[in-house]
Parts: C-alpha cells; structure tokens; sequence
C-alpha cells in the first residue's frame, strides 16, 4: 500500500538540518537516507549511528504518519565505563527527542493541509 502523505525526503532533510540548528544528537552521527521501498521512494528515513554502543537507530514514519524509533540488532556484551554509559544514554536521549521534534513537525505539516 502507497502512502502519500508520509513527509517527503525533501521534508525530513529540511527538519533535521533546522533541528541540528538549535539542537544535536549528543556524540552520534546522523543521516536522512531515501527509502529503499519501492512503495515509498518519496519518503526517506532518519539513520543514527551510535558512537558509544555498537548499534543503530533507524527513526521512521509510516502510513498514519506515526514515527518510530527502531535500534538495530547487536549481538554478545559490550562492557562500558561509567563515561560511555553515561554518554550512550545521551545519545538515546538526545535521539529520543529529536524522534519527539520530527513527530511535531509531521503534525503541523497535516494540520496546514
């Protein structure tokens, strides 16, 4: 099922790039990548790469125009300093809220149309 009301590539680039002026995901790095489903290569998704874990959160919007937060599989343990634990839960944090702002803006673009 096609869904074009998900916010377009073009619109979540322009989100992240305003939220990254005024706010950051703490120690991670982030990229707006274009879907690789053929149904929705319009739309793109949010990739964050952990630094202090060895995992990935993938932020994504679906039909109803709900995004989500996905942390990719990692496998065995990864022991941490007190330091690294502190700033892995930054950076989940920090990610957490950017997932808040990219919900807001989606709500706002529905409620303009």
């Amino acid at each position: 099922m096609t869904c074009s009301a998900r916010p377009t590539f073009a619109e979540i680039h322009e989100w992240v790039t305003e939220y990254e002026k005024h706010d950051r995901v703490a120690h991670a790095t982030v990229h707006v990548l274009r879907q690789d489903d053929p149904e929705h290569l319009e739309s793109g998704m949010v990739a964050i790469h952990l630094n202090h874990g060895p995992a990935s959160i993938s932020l994504n919007v679906d039909c109803e125009r709900t995004w989500t937060a996905s942390l990719s599989e990692r496998s065995g343990e990864f022991p941490l300093s007190g330091g690294n634990l502190v700033a892995l839960g930054e950076e989940l944090y920090t990610t957490g809220k950017l997932c808040e702002y990219l919900q807001a803006r989606t709500d706002e673009a529905v409620a303009a149309s």
